[in-house]
């Protein structure tokens, strides 16, 4: 599954096959455009050693950015996996712990992804951040069930973003299934033929609904 990953992450520009360690922060992002909206946020970047704070690795390489969506009631902890994967490969990823609750909003959810897209990219260009000078342009939507199916959703609010990825994408409200008909970038979507909370078939259908070409649909025998 992380090979498949990877190689969805390639039509970002892979920037090397370094492998780096670690880095965590904390970082509260506002959006400005939704009255100051505050998003906490765990960041994971390559650093120059694992750990809470550490230093971004050294050089002048710059990170391709995933933002991922948690499940429904999901810590952001659960990820921690597919986090460590990537920034060992040279991504930064983001995990937003919004909408947490047993009553989430799935379109904040989706703009809360799509705007996380635009925001740490742009951090490339900020002399106040420790990512000074360190992004790449290159974006990827993500995430698993609720998020699966928001980022669908984060798409349609930021066309700029570059691919899309996600296991076990639930529909959404507004629709993610619509959101999909709209998407026009690589896109890699992966179910379990067990899954009982999401059906595969109720996944296939967002995929079928992906117009553009460069996509790949994976379902995995018995996994849930």
């Amino acid at each position: 599954m992380r090979v498949l990953i990877s190689l969805l992450l390639l039509c970002m520009v892979l920037p090397s096959f370094s492998q780096y360690a670690m880095g965590k922060r904390t970082i509260v992002f506002y959006d400005n455009n939704r009255s100051g909206r505050a998003i906490s946020t765990e960041l994971y970047y390559p650093a120059t050693s694992a750990g809470t704070g550490t230093p971004l690795a050294a050089g002048t390489e710059k990170f391709p950015v995933v933002v991922f969506g948690h499940g429904f009631v999901m810590p952001t902890t659960a990820y921690t996996w597919l986090a460590d994967s990537l920034t060992r490969n040279g991504y930064i990823v983001a995990f937003p712990s919004t909408e947490s609750s047993f009553s989430p909003s799935h379109d904040n959810f989706g703009k809360d992804i799509a705007f996380l897209c635009q925001r740490i990219s742009s951090l490339n260009d900020s002399t106040a951040s420790f990512l000074y000078g360190r992004v790449s342009a290159k974006t990827a939507a993500a995430g698993h069930s609720m998020g699966g199916g928001s980022s669908f959703l984060a798409m349609a609010a930021n066309t700029n973003i570059n691919a899309i990825f996600n296991f076990a994408a639930a529909e959404t409200n507004p629709s993610a299934k619509t959101a999909a008909l709209g998407i026009q970038k690589p896109a890699l979507i992966f179910s379990g033929s067990s899954d009982c909370i999401v059906a595969p078939s109720e996944q296939l259908q967002m995929y079928n609904n992906i117009p553009y070409t460069c996509k790949s649909y994976i379902n995995i025998n018995n996994a849930l």
